[in-house]
């Protein structure tokens, strides 16, 4: 590899993909049972793709035009294992820690309950009051889960340090930190107002963080939806779209509410956008670690359920009840995008970590009495490790979804050349470079959506 020889490059992306699938494999296992997971090395007999000497003799080498684009793909995924092989011991202390019964759960059944167990809790909790006390025993968990995000968080910090990084974020996306942030505490700002207007709406002006959470499920948007979500109704969606294509869709989530329909739509546009994928491109270049196209194409599909047209198209409602089923989901959009927001300026926080806590709870859930308990300081809601990615990704989505409208109309999801214009997109390589002056810009598109949808 000292030369930077294209065979060299290729049979180091080849180890890359078996260790991408590896690490996927790894997670998969992580999130249900830990214990084993702890057992096992995602990189074994490919430590050399998760090294920093590897890393930097990748640095090091002076390959052709041609090949650049290898080496620098190579690189990111390098320095994404490097993080990952650091930081596993990390993930396995938190996945321990989120599986352990230490809440106290007040309800019908008191007992003591998981991390895990009481998020579920508050989502499938069949009143505001029973997700009231899911929330509370969530809060009850919480406690020894901080100390692991801190130090997981100091051990990326640290990583990137030595790997001569400015900050951990700073491979993810290519964009200056203070104006990541800077976007997303513009967002929240642009939006404060619409969402205090939207929940109390909904819920009152007594409406509190357990009853936001448990109305952002969309229990009241059932029309239309089959009582149970599975693959063969995505497949019934879009499977023509999809035909020939590795598509590779992950376990989709329980049918709770209409809210579980956008989950798995987003999941669904994820796993397009890898399954198109230009398959005689190096692994390197077909994939990112963190795929901003991927999850840009997610929010444009998730947001199919906050759009009338789809339920009236797909769904066969009729106007008016898709427009108020629209509604709701738009709703449960907005907390979710503004979650986000709040994950982006949490993540770099600066000052007192509680002060900027105490502020985003505040401006999350506007209504109400209780203030967001601050036992899940540090806790909820937690940066995850591609969230520049995926926030960058959501300031793009209304370009696309702008332009599939425009170029295919407003059921351009019915439209074979809009399924083509889609794989097409795959034909480039995975990484991106992002336009910094693009993201305030984009951020108040995202807010012209949101005030169109619910304004």
């Amino acid at each position: 590899m000292a030369e930077g020889r294209f065979d060299d490059l290729l049979a180091l992306d080849r180890d890359v993909a078996r260790a991408a699938k590896a690490l996927a494999s790894w997670r998969a296992v992580l999130a249900d049972r830990p214990d084993e997971a702890a057992e096992s090395d995602p990189f074994d007999g490919l430590r050399a793709v998760a090294a920093r000497s590897t890393w930097q003799r990748l640095g090091e080498l002076s390959p052709s035009a041609a090949d650049e684009p290898l080496r620098a793909a190579l690189r990111r995924w390098v320095l994404a294992f490097v993080q990952a092989r650091v930081g596993g011991v990390d993930d396995v202390a938190w996945a321990r820690e989120a599986a352990t019964a230490r809440g106290n759960y007040e309800g019908e059944r008191q007992r003591r309950v998981s991390w895990r167990e009481a998020w579920r809790g508050v989502a499938s909790g069949r009143s505001a009051a029973e997700a009231r006390l899911w929330l509370e025993a969530a809060s009850d968990a919480a406690a020894p889960l901080a100390p692991v995000a801190r130090l997981r968080s100091a051990r990326r910090a640290e990583v990137a340090r030595r790997m001569g990084l400015a900050h951990a974020w700073a491979p993810v996306a290519s964009v200056d930190l203070g104006r990541l942030r800077a976007s997303a505490a513009r967002f929240l700002e642009r939006t404060d107002d619409l969402s205090r207007a939207v929940w109390r709406e909904s819920l009152g002006a007594e409406a509190e963080v357990a009853a936001v959470l448990h109305a952002a499920v969309a229990r009241d948007a059932g029309d239309g939806w089959p009582a149970r979500l599975t693959p063969r109704w995505i497949d019934e969606q879009f499977g023509a779209g999809v035909r020939g294509l590795p598509l590779d869709l992950p376990a989709l989530p329980a049918t709770l509410g209409a809210a579980s329909f956008a989950r798995a739509l987003a999941l669904f546009g994820y796993a397009f956008r890898v399954a198109s994928a230009q398959r005689t491109m190096p692994f390197a270049i077909a994939n990112d670690p963190w795929f901003v196209g991927a999850h840009r194409l997610a929010f444009v599909f998730g947001a199919l359920a906050a759009d009338p047209e789809f339920h009236v198209r797909a769904l066969g409602l009729g106007r008016r009840i898709a427009e108020r089923q629209a509604r709701v989901l738009a709703r449960t959009a907005l907390l979710e995008a503004r979650v986000g927001a709040a994950r982006v300026f949490l993540g770099e926080a600066e000052g007192s970590p509680g002060d900027a806590f105490d502020e985003i709870g505040a401006r999350l859930f506007p209504v109400g009495r209780a203030p967001l308990d601050r036992r899940l300081m540090g806790v909820w809601p937690a940066p995850r490790v591609d969230e520049p990615a995926r926030w960058i990704a959501l300031l793009q989505a209304p370009g696309l979804r702008g332009a599939l409208r425009d170029g295919f109309d407003v059921d351009w999801f019915r439209n074979p050349r809009a399924w083509t214009h889609l794989v097409s997109l795959g034909a480039g390589p995975a990484f991106e470079a992002v336009d910094e002056s693009s993201l305030e810009p984009g951020a108040d598109a995202v807010v012209r959506s949101f005030e169109y949808a619910l304004g």
